[in-house]
């Protein structure tokens, strides 16, 4: 993907908001980078894990849209 160009590198945009906000689960901060990417750039995450996406449904968040392309099939597009 990076021969191809198609990995954007950002700085660090860690969000104080975002972590104040999300429960202290070891489970829930390993994606906390999902969410800080998102707000930083185009406020979309893509991921399987559902759960993940309940979790971090804070108010910190609430623009971030969640696309799941497994349940979402053809329409996630």
């Amino acid at each position: 993907m990076r021969s191809r160009k198609k990995v954007v590198d950002i700085a660090d945009v860690q969000n104080d908001e975002v972590r104040r906000q999300v429960p202290e689960s070891r489970a829930i901060r390993k994606d906390l980078h999902l969410i800080e990417a998102a707000l930083a750039t185009d406020q979309i995450v893509i991921s399987l894990d559902d759960r993940a996406q309940t979790e971090l449904c804070v108010e910190a968040t609430q623009e971030v849209t969640w696309v799941n392309a497994v349940a979402e099939g053809g329409h996630a597009i």
